[in-house]
């Protein structure tokens, strides 16, 4: 094959998918979750000892998870649940669990450690899988899917705007003049990296799937409308939950009126609308996940109420957006280009589980007997996560460049797949340790 064939084989290669179940597709993110969480409530270590255990204990398990032990998804899942019981029991007369959650809703720190654990996680499933897509040893069901589905790529992009409300900061004390002009920086960043991206792969003739995004989107365009659009929402919105609802729903009847069919229909692409359909329409959906992370860390700092009401609020909303996520997708296909209800739902029920479980830990941890610290490497991705995406992003262009990924042996992708995961994490460290931040 020449430049061009083998570019072309490679975005046939990508397209059709239709992933994988809800639950499997959840399972994967999960057990990178409790890898975390292991490493989280383990005793520490040195420095570099405890990077070392870091890597080997989540890292690793999330290479090998994804890649050569994706098959056994369910077994790691069982064997990690079995460890953090595990360290519960150990703990099980230092814990004090009853009078832990009759107290006010209170931390040690500033920063919540569970707010900080999924952020930083976030990025580093993002960073492996944008580069470990375009080799043969990680399933296609993992991959984004074409139209309606579930898979974990997809479930990772909603999660970069869900955690963008996560740690978004009530700014209503300030004019919204003055808001504006402080988020002006940070869109700025995201439209120049979208422009980058987009005259990058153009340049280089990159492989790309157009009906992704389309012809010149990409979700750092995504992004900065969701941050900028959300921002202004939550400055005169009083009812955050009511307004993402709200926001979805007028977002799913205009889908349902005639939008979906023009972004899976064979329009032209022959205007900047037509030709980005996909990126422009999906754009109300993420505004929406972003609003109801915002509720949810309004939620987990509420200091007025106990820790034992947050927990019960947490555990009935996860349980409640799974099941109109179930029902709903029984009549409207989940879809993650078009950021419908059915997808905004599953990755809200997402988050809530997942934050209640480490919330519980984190609250029942806390105490000067026992410790939930986020892991190092999860912190260093956490501090420069905009550096980390874009070097990542830089590094897996370079490596598809210079190689033809997708006729790689399995060793040798081992091998250049942890090496990637160690330089990238690697820079971010090296950030952390002298105190830059971006």
């Amino acid at each position: 094959m020449n430049t061009t064939e083998y570019r072309e084989y490679h975005e046939s290669f990508m397209m059709n998918n239709h992933g994988s179940t809800a639950i499997h597709a959840f399972l994967y993110l999960l057990f990178t979750v409790q890898c975390s969480l292991f490493c989280a409530l383990s005793t520490k270590r040195s420095e570099l000892l405890q990077y070392i255990f870091e890597y080997l204990f989540i890292v690793l398990p999330v290479i090998t998870a994804l890649t050569i032990l994706s098959d056994y998804i369910y077994l790691l899942n069982c064997i990690l649940t079995t460890m953090l019981v595990m360290k519960i029991v150990q703990n099980y007369s230092k814990l004090k669990i009853r009078k832990t959650f009759d107290t006010k809703n209170y931390f040690r720190t500033s920063k919540i450690h569970s707010i900080s654990l999924m952020r930083g996680l976030t990025y580093l499933i993002t960073v492996f899988c944008i580069l470990a897509v375009d080799f043969r040893s990680f399933p296609r069901y993992l991959a984004k899917t074409e139209k309606y589905g579930y898979s974990l790529m997809d479930t990772g992009v909603g999660l970069f705007a869900l955690m963008s409300g996560l740690v978004h900061k009530d700014l209503r004390s300030q004019s919204l003049g003055s808001i504006l002009k402080g988020n002006v920086k940070f869109i700025s960043v995201l439209i120049c990296l979208g422009v980058a991206r987009f005259i990058s792969v153009k340049q280089l003739d990159y492989q790309e799937h157009v009906t992704e995004y389309g012809v010149h989107w990409n979700f750092f365009f995504t992004l900065a409308v969701c941050k900028f659009i959300s921002t202004i929402v939550l400055y005169y919105g009083n009812n955050t939950l009511v307004t993402s609802f709200v926001l979805l729903g007028i977002h799913e009847s205009i889908l349902y009126l005639g939008l979906e069919n023009w972004v899976f229909g064979d329009t032209p692409r022959n205007n900047f609308v037509n030709a980005n359909r996909e990126g422009i329409s999906s754009s109300l959906g993420y505004v929406s996940l972003y609003l109801f992370a915002a509720y949810i860390k309004s939620e987990i700092i509420n200091n007025i109420v106990s820790r034992y009401k947050v927990q019960m609020k947490l555990f009935f909303l996860s349980l409640i957006m799974s099941l109109l996520s179930v029902t709903l997708n029984y009549y409207r296909p989940t879809s993650r280009t078009l950021a419908n209800a059915g997808y905004c739902l599953y990755l809200e029920a997402i988050l809530v589980f997942v934050m209640s479980i480490m919330y519980f830990l984190e609250v029942l941890f806390q105490n000067k007997d026992l410790q939930f610290e986020v892991p190092l490497i999860i912190s260093a991705a956490n501090s420069n996560g905009l550096i980390y995406f874009l070097v990542a992003n830089l590094l897996t262009g370079a490596i598809n460049l210079s190689m033809r990924t997708l006729f790689i042996p399995s060793f040798e992708t081992f091998l250049i797949q942890n090496m990637y995961m160690v330089l990238t994490l690697l820079l971010v460290v090296c950030l952390k340790k002298k105190g830059i931040t971006v």
